[in-house]
């Protein structure tokens, strides 16, 4: 986890994300010493990260889900409704990423879980997704966070990690970062599918 001083505006974020240069993208000081305290209570108590973020953020799991349990015993457990990307809101959860990046003041960072698979591109050295499904997270992000939202195009930025930057590399999910939306309307969207998108029939 890289750690800088000085926060990043959209205009920066923007650049990156161009360039495909996330890998530079850092937390600040005070986000870090929390994450490291929230790894030593997790291992403290022998819960996993994986299985943690599945039953208490997501509620894909029930509550009575021992979260000691590896999540290579509980993520067989997670079903899509439906394996087309973005198609069902049952397969999809937004929530605030628990350990953002060191972002300006009014951006909001918000991470989309997935439960259908959504692997790296093989063809990509670096692990980055294809250029299919990164139309068809464009389209999903326009409908839920653009238009959704009320906002212009340049307002809401999207990335995936490259597989290497991954921290949670077992449960897909997308970044989302926000500049300025209305907190109330980002609220109705926590814990939702968003607007899932609609495949036409051949």
């Amino acid at each position: 986890m890289l750690v800088g001083r000085t926060p990043f505006s959209m205009e920066d974020l923007h650049a990156l994300v161009d360039k495909g240069d996330i890998a530079r993208l850092f937390r600040s000081p005070s986000c870090y010493k929390k994450y490291q305290k929230f790894k030593v209570l997790l291992e403290s108590s022998h819960i996993d990260l994986t299985t943690n973020i599945v039953v208490t953020q997501l509620k894909w799991l029930p509550t009575s889900i021992d979260l000691t349990s590896p999540s290579s015993e509980i993520l067989p457990m997670i079903h899509a409704s439906d394996n087309r990307p973005f198609s069902n809101v049952e397969d999809l959860t937004i929530v605030p990423n628990m350990f953002p990046y060191y972002l300006e003041e009014g951006l909001i960072h918000l991470c989309v879980w997935l439960k259908f698979p959504f692997p790296p591109d093989p063809h990509s050295e670096i692990g980055d997704i294809s250029e299919e499904n990164k139309q068809l997270v464009e389209k999903y992000v326009n409908q839920t966070f653009v238009k959704g939202l009320g906002l212009t195009k340049d307002r809401v930025l999207w990335f995936k990690n490259y597989a290497a930057l991954q921290s949670i590399r077992t449960i897909p999910h997308i970044h989302v970062v926000i500049d300025h939306p209305d907190p109330i309307k980002v609220a109705a969207l926590l814990g939702t599918g968003g607007i899932p998108i609609k495949y036409t029939k051949l």
